[in-house]
């Protein structure tokens, strides 16, 4: 098996993507190989000893990139109890994850909107995998 991780958007209320990136964020958005598109805003991973990954969300599959549809934006809060909103989310498969080794991960947003900042965790989420790697002596008792 393969580690999979869903990574989800907060809600932020009255929040109106504008797909594209800020000035600042050029050379990290060329980096990331995300392709533009006019109705979704990327979401890449920054990765360390991970060799291949896969993204997975309504927009299908890449391995660069992947992104969120504008249609989820804005999110306008609940007026009534019943009310219900799906968080725009993307699958992150880790495919070739260095075993024994504890791996911090970044996955960020790019957006024309968004003032991506590192220290504040603004437009980002952290988190950290790590694969045990089994003896295949276990595994084949």
């Amino acid at each position: 098996g393969k580690s999979c991780v869903l990574v989800k958007m907060n809600k932020i209320v009255d929040f109106v993507p504008k797909p594209g990136y800020v000035s600042e964020d050029d050379h990290a958005f060329k980096s990331a190989q995300c392709r533009s598109s006019s109705n979704a805003i990327a979401y890449p991973a920054d990765v360390d000893n991970i060799k291949n990954i896969t993204y997975i969300s309504e927009n299908g599959h890449d391995n660069n990139c992947s992104s969120l549809e504008t249609k989820w934006f804005p999110y306008e809060d609940k007026k009534e109890r019943q009310d219900v909103y799906q968080a725009p989310y993307v699958w992150v498969k880790f495919n070739q994850v260095k075993p024994n080794v504890l791996i911090n991960v970044i996955c960020r947003v790019f957006d024309a909107n968004i003032n991506f900042d590192k220290k504040s965790s603004r437009a980002l989420t952290r988190f950290q995998i790590y694969i045990k790697d089994i003896p295949k002596s276990i595994l084949s008792s």
